[in-house]
């Protein structure tokens, strides 16, 4: 993961619009930080974990769900939701109704 990375989980995120059964997705921007001096760090290592105590096993519940992080692109999103704004927006430019026929008389 990097400084600011953001990425998306599909099908987590808020519910779709008139549709409370399809969720969008999730994004998460992630925020990390690093010591100043990482190699100093790292060199450093293995005295450090001799001095802490030693790490606890992650335990994952059995109801625990696996996701996959997959690549948000938020200038791309932005481009395809303004493409669906005109989209719509040209669909409603014939009215409700959209054109009237006058039928034919005898």
């Amino acid at each position: 993961m990097k400084h600011k990375e953001t990425k998306c989980i599909m099908n987590e995120g808020m519910p779709t619009h008139k549709n409370p059964f399809e969720k969008g997705r999730l994004i998460i921007t992630f925020m990390v930080q690093f010591p100043p001096d990482r190699w100093l760090v790292a060199a450093k290592l293995s005295q450090l974990e001799k001095l802490l105590p030693a790490r606890e096993d992650v335990m994952v519940p059995d109801h625990a769900e696996a996701h996959v992080l997959e690549q948000y692109d938020a200038a791309a999103e932005q481009q395809r939701a303004q493409q669906h704004r005109e989209a719509y927006d040209s669909d409603d430019e014939g009215g409700i109704h959209g054109q009237r026929v006058q039928c034919a008389s005898h």
